[in-house]
């Protein structure tokens, strides 16, 4: 529990210039990246009333989920989590869902449920079960409250505020990914009725996402503020790529990948590992800020694989988590300066990876892996690959865009 204090009060070195920002743009939200399982989280505190430790957590902001979620007690079989549980009890602002409303009658993943652990003015709870792709899941009840971001730890009243009641889930039991250590819920970012987005009635966001700092490699937290960008203050200019919606998920169409190691002006050009012409051919791949790696399918990573360790001659490593898709090397980032994997998108947009867009250290900072693995299922493009860009959100018009800067 030290170390939970410790990390507290590193936070709230930040808080003031976070709180400072807000001051101008109400409507920007602070967030920090977890080395460890290379996360980006966003500091949220849930409900009113007298401060309470309970009500202060930090939870993975995704753009490919829409439920925002949190662990609520009581919490059974829920992964462990250094943030206490949320207490609806102790919210003066928490309400429970009522089943006849139109999120709980129409939602996908929800039921009207009796209760007497839980009673309401008719003793029924909505009740909501969700499922991922990779088989974890989260299941509770459906409640409303007011979220409060930024520097809003206990006893502290800064950040921002917003008053509108959030539909959210009180998980009770939960068996995800998206709870490690310092988070313990989702904010749900991605497409349809439930996500933050929608709830808040903005139809842009955006964000910029920085790398970690590689002397900090053996802290937890990276020390300077990234920040989520909502409605007037989203920044959507730069390489402009359709999405489509399927689901909650962002979807934009992958075109070509190529690989490259030197610079064109060594003349050194790009190897193309996978082309398509026709836009019946492109291949669907999910925006996702919840995933860290870029999943391609084996005939796209497969050669790629092959190109990348042919031209590095690393020794490989086994990941510590031994995870059989990461591919991780006995070298340092200097190692690997100069090669490049370039993702050319639908509309003739470009993203190039390199250095810690391509690679990312071992926790200890002794070895190195790649940061795309192999995925027969569906493609994603994840976090590592969206570090030092800022990535724009224009649902109105169905655009994502991508603006690769110094965050």
């Amino acid at each position: 529990m030290a170390e939970v204090v410790e990390e507290e009060m590193e936070l709230a070195a930040t808080a003031t210039a976070a709180a400072a920002a807000m001051e101008e743009e109400k409507f920007v939200v602070p967030f920090r990246h977890r080395r460890k399982f290379s996360m980006y989280l966003v500091q949220l505190r849930i409900g009113g009333g007298p401060p309470d430790e309970a009500r202060s957590r930090y939870v993975l902001f995704d753009t490919g989920d829409d439920l925002s979620w949190t662990q609520c007690v009581p919490c059974k079989n829920c992964t462990r989590s250094y943030y206490l549980p949320f207490n609806p009890v102790k919210s003066s602002t928490y309400h429970h869902l009522p089943c006849e409303d139109p999120m709980c009658e129409h939602g996908r993943i929800t039921w009207c449920q009796s209760s007497h652990t839980y009673p309401t003015a008719d003793n029924s709870l909505c009740k909501f079960d969700k499922r991922y792709g990779d088989g974890s899941k989260v299941s509770g009840y459906l409640g409303s409250d007011v979220f409060r971001f930024g520097n809003g730890m206990a006893g502290d009243d800064g950040g921002y505020n917003f008053e509108q009641d959030i539909v959210f889930g009180c998980a009770q039991e939960e068996r995800t990914t998206a709870v490690r250590e310092y988070s313990s819920g989702i904010l749900g970012l991605g497409m349809g009725t439930f996500s933050f987005v929608a709830q808040a009635g903005v139809d842009k966001f955006s964000y910029c996402a920085l790398s970690p700092e590689r002397r900090d490699l053996r802290d937890q937290w990276r020390k300077t503020t990234s920040y989520l960008r909502f409605g007037s203050h989203a920044v959507t200019s730069g390489k402009i790529v359709p999405f489509k919606q399927d689901g909650a998920h962002f979807i934009i169409s992958l075109k070509s990948v190529t690989y490259q190691r030197g610079s064109r002006l060594d003349q050194n050009q790009p190897v193309p590992i996978f082309t398509r012409q026709e836009a019946a051919e492109f291949l669907p791949i999910l925006v996702d800020s919840g995933s860290a790696l870029v999943y391609l399918p084996g005939l796209i990573f497969d050669p790629l694989l092959k190109r990348i360790d042919d031209e590095l001659t690393l020794t490989r490593v086994y990941d510590p988590t031994n995870n059989p898709a990461i591919n991780c090397y006995d070298g340092e980032m200097s190692d690997v300066e100069g090669v490049s994997v370039t993702l050319g998108f639908q509309g003739g947009a470009e993203l190039e990876l390199f250095g810690d867009t391509l690679f990312y250290e071992g926790y200890a900072g002794d070895y190195i892996c790649l940061g795309i693995s192999i995925d027969d299922r569906k493609s994603v493009l994840g976090m590592i690959a969206q570090r030092n860009t800022n990535v724009g959100y224009d649902l109105a018009n169905m655009e994502i865009s991508f603006n690769r800067e110094v965050c």
